[in-house]
């Protein structure tokens, strides 16, 4: 169907270089993107700009920490150098603090993750918006997370970014919906990463014995979901927040 096709569309990708971030690259290149990967790890980007060259399309890896400014605005430079005009771009990059007590919560902690989960989203948005608004509109993905839509006892500074990574996402998407460009959020539930450190825990159990679906989702499954927003299958949509969770907002 033409109106999933991104053939020739160019992307960028932060938090390219791994889990959720590769599921998303890797489906937007099946669909037809060109994309420039951005991410903290240029070993990690390069293996996945390997597997977006194997699909056929272009792929540009850059080392970028979403947290500085001047990083987030080379990063689309070089995208616009060597790719083209961003119409599609991914705010995926972020970090997950340690479970504890919000009262021994540190400064510093609260800083980190907030610095990368709402800071770099709104670098990114801000830096990708700009290009857009120049140019001929674009798809802007944010992703939030479960924890963006209900609480996450004993994660608070995760909780709080990825709240305020809804409220960013329906902001922009007001700012921008007149000039062409819209701006949604995809909101991941318990996903499975590359090395899964909650594998055969309690916690592990905790969270089956409260999700409907009882199994970890898959970063293809985020990637697909994230697709669907950039593509023109959703060209009547904006400011809205999509949950991939098997069920967990259900209940």
């Amino acid at each position: 169907m033409r109106e999933f096709d991104l053939s020739d569309r160019v992307a960028v990708v932060t938090g390219a270089g791994r889990s959720i971030g590769r599921g998303i690259a890797t489906v937007l290149a099946e669909m037809g993107a060109d994309v420039l990967l951005a991410g903290r790890t240029l070993e990690a980007l390069e293996s996945v700009a390997g597997e977006v060259e194997g699909l056929g399309r272009r792929a540009v890896a850059v080392r970028c920490d979403v947290s500085d400014e001047a990083q987030v605005n080379e990063a689309f430079a070089v995208c616009e150098r060597e790719l083209g005009p961003p119409e599609i771009a991914v705010a995926n990059a972020g970090v997950f603090q340690e479970w504890g007590p919000s009262e021994k919560l540190e400064l510093a902690e609260w800083d980190r993750v907030v610095g990368t989960n709402l800071t770099g989203t709104m670098l990114t948005c801000r830096a990708a918006g700009r290009s857009m608004l120049a140019n001929s509109g674009g798809a802007i993905v944010n992703i939030s997370s479960l924890a963006g839509l209900v609480a996450l006892p004993g994660a608070l500074s995760y909780t709080a970014a990825k709240f305020g990574v809804v409220g960013l996402t329906r902001t922009l998407a007001a700012d921008w919906a007149g000039h062409g460009v819209r701006v949604n959020c995809v909101a991941p539930g318990f996903i499975a990463r590359d090395q899964e450190p909650l594998a055969g825990s309690e916690k592990e159990a905790e969270i089956f014995r409260r999700a409907p679906m009882a199994r970890w989702g898959q970063p293809r499954e985020v990637g697909l979901a994230t697709a669907f927003l950039a593509s023109p299958a959703a060209s009547f949509v904006t400011g809205a927040t999509l949950p991939v969770d098997g069920g967990w907002l259900a209940v």
